[in-house]
């Protein structure tokens, strides 16, 4: 693939020019609501922030960082299903959005220090990150998510560690299954300044049978502070996954019999993918003063080419073989401007955003693992603006209410260049206009009680993605309407020191048109429009420091999501687990980071496979456990964990693939597994 690098650099290039060139400090990475409000002084408590969950560092457990799903456990409301099949990225959903993803995310906005990983027409992944440096992993969920516009079910964002001294430093990690992974990385940091450059090569031999994966990343990150408080963060991440082996999925009697066993038609077509992405951003924030602002800028390629179970050689049936070349960019921007209205402390947020991707895809023929005659050849574009629009206001000192709203404009454009006979034109167009709004309040009761409600409308489009393909028929599936929601929630916040916090929510969803999965054949997946669908649900998080040496977390989560129309009424949404229940003990034992000892527990409820409810992946109980130790010897220091996962051996599913027509939609888990790691880092004086 051939990157073009000069219209970023040269943007790189400008924007620096243009900086002072004398730099006080540098900031860290800008907070989930930084693209809705830049926070000053008073926003930095508002109602809006307060519903964001948050995990620090210091919350992950040790673990190789290979997987989001080490980041986002104990939130409740998420749900992670690792499917030990890096062909096709974890599946994340967040209270049932994005349960119906075959790969990669859908239905949840993601964000890595400000600037989108979802793509504008709602796709998104995590799989391209390096999780090395992660300070934090923020959700936001409920209605005011849906300000974030398409398909914003939820938000993840996940905040990157600024340095804080000048270091080298180099890691091994190695595990059970063939699991090796090397890191380096050289950070610098004087006064004025950080910078950070880091790689890291992994391979993995996998537990089934043509399981394999290789990737390799690298990435440099700046960060600084000019002399009039503008904040600065220049990222370019890059990733290539030169082989990820899909082993396909297990029928339940497959599964049962024998979890790890080959399924005959991975090896037959050589099923696999490879992978490369690179993406460069720049985000500048001034967040000083009555008025401020911030803006990202993002550009990006990523190349696929993916081996499916099948050959595909129907004239009509768009091959078995996917290349696709994407390009994607975007700009956005907001101003937060406070004020007294009517002698209340207000705060009037505006922005907008601007997104495009280009999608070139071609269709082979799988040849038994080798690529044939040419199935498919057709350019697909989309283009989204949106405009938004945040007050917030605090009529008393106890009482904060808050409204916005956002209307987006999204156009599909998809022009086929395979045109033969038995195959006719399928090019297509079709555009969205679609509004959001988000209402809402906190009540403090006392200082350590608080209460909060919200209410509002979302919506989603289907991905470009999902309209590639059509049931029975060619051409693009222009038939998919918008997912509309109306979201409620309500609860209640306890939190009496920064020692202990109980926070319990309970929400409503009413979805129209819910995008759900047809049928999934070997890879490729249709889709269509259900009736209606209803969520109904509670969560609730406790954080506890029981002493300056015992944490604990716990969360529970029971979600109620069934469809409330159609032939498929009453039936449970496939790939949503109806509860979810989980427990992280940290101890350390001299309360310092010397040796401290991890121990998680969950237990997840039955999954169903498809629509009419009849199959479904089994409860599960998993154990995990780790030790971690840091030790300092003048400039060195030595930094170690050991991991034992799934302790008690169980077999489980993994991840289901909601509605494969084929049968085969158990994706097992790891049984029992070892992993551990070490890194030596130097520290410059």
């Amino acid at each position: 693939m051939n990157y073009s690098y000069a219209p970023m650099c040269s943007l790189m290039a400008g924007t620096l020019f243009l900086l002072q060139p004398n730099i006080l400090f540098a900031q860290a990475a800008p907070e989930l609501l930084e693209t809705l409000i830049v926070s000053g002084e008073r926003s930095e408590t508002s109602v809006v922030s307060q519903r964001i969950l948050i995990k620090t560092a210091a919350d992950f457990s040790a673990g190789a960082r290979l997987d989001p799903a080490e980041l986002l456990q104990i939130i409740p409301g998420v749900q992670v299903d690792s499917r030990t099949n890096y062909a096709q990225d974890t599946r994340i959903s967040l209270r049932g959005f994005g349960a119906r993803s075959a790969f990669g995310v859908r239905g949840i906005d993601l964000q890595v220090d400000g600037i989108p990983m979802s793509t504008p027409d709602g796709q998104g992944q995590l799989a391209s990150v390096m999780l090395d440096n992660v300070a934090s992993a923020q959700v936001l969920r409920g209605p005011v998510a849906a300000l974030y516009g398409n398909g914003a079910g939820g938000v993840i964002g996940l905040q990157t560690e600024v340095p804080e001294a000048s270091r080298i430093s180099a890691g091994l990690i190695a595990g059970d299954l063939g699991l090796t992974r090397q890191t380096l990385s050289g950070e610098w940091r004087s006064e004025n300044l950080a910078l950070r450059a880091q790689f890291a090569n992994t391979d993995i031999d996998g537990e089934r049978p043509h399981s394999s994966a290789e990737r390799h990343q690298a990435g440099v990150q700046l960060f600084y502070t000019t002399e009039n408080n503008l904040d600065v963060i220049v990222k370019h991440d890059y990733s290539n996954d030169p082989l990820l082996q899909d082993p396909l999925g297990l029928t339940p009697e497959q599964w049962r019999n024998d979890p790890w066993q080959l399924n005959p038609a991975a090896e037959m077509y050589d099923t696999r993918k490879t992978i490369e992405h690179q993406q460069t951003s720049i985000s500048l924030r001034d967040n000083n003063g009555a008025t401020r602002w911030q803006t990202g800028l993002w550009q990006g390629e990523r190349a696929i080419t993916q081996y499916l179970g099948f050959a595909g050689d129907a004239i009509s049936g768009s091959g078995g073989v996917v290349d696709l070349q994407r390009d994607f960019s975007g700009i956005n921007g907001s101003i937060t401007h406070s004020l007294n209205l009517l002698s209340w402390p207000t705060e009037i947020s505006l922005g907008a955003e601007l997104a495009q991707m280009q999608d070139e895809r071609r269709g082979y023929v799988n040849e038994f693992g080798a690529i044939g005659d040419l199935r498919r050849d057709e350019t697909g574009e989309v283009e989204s603006r949106d405009i938004y629009s945040l007050i917030h206001i605090n009529p008393t000192e106890n009482l904060m209410l808050y409204t916005g709203v956002r209307h987006t404009d999204l156009d599909f454009i998809v022009e086929d260049s395979f045109i033969v006979v038995g195959n006719p034109d399928d090019s297509g167009a079709r555009n969205y206009r679609e509004d959001s709004f988000a209402i809402g309040g906190n009540y403090a009761v006392t200082s350590a009680w608080q209460l909060f409600a919200s209410s509002g409308r979302g919506y989603e489009t289907p991905t470009l993605t999902e309209m590639a393909y059509r049931t029975g028929a060619t051409g693009l599936n222009t038939g998919l309407e918008t997912a509309t929601n109306r979201q409620h929630e309500l609860g209640i916040n306890y939190n009496p020191e920064e020692m202990f916090e109980l926070t319990l929510t309970q929400f409503f969803i009413d979805t129209e048109n819910e995008i759900v999965v047809d049928q999934s054949v070997g890879g490729r997946t249709t889709f269509r429009n259900a009736a209606e669908t209803k969520r109904e649900g509670i969560e609730l998080l406790g954080r506890f420091t029981i002493n300056p040496n015992v944490k604990l977390q716990a969360g529970i989560q029971s979600l109620d999501a069934i469809y409330s129309a159609s032939q498929w009424d009453g039936s449970q949404l496939p790939g949503a687990a109806r509860e979810q229940y989980q427990l992280g003990i940290q101890w350390q034992p001299f309360a310092n980071d010397t040796l401290r000892f991890d121990l998680g527990a969950q237990q997840r409820s039955r999954i169903y496979t498809a629509d009419n409810n009849q199959v479904y992946a089994p409860n599960y109980t998993t154990f995990d456990a780790s030790v971690r130790g840091a030790y300092v010897v003048q400039s060195l220091q030595f930094d170690w964990w050991l991991k034992l996962a799934n302790i008690t051996d169980e077999n489980y599913v993994g991840s289901v693939i909601v509605n494969q027509a084929n049968g085969r939609a158990f994706e097992p888990a790891l049984g029992r597994n070892v992993s551990a790691g070490i890194k030596l880092i130097h520290q410059f004086d």
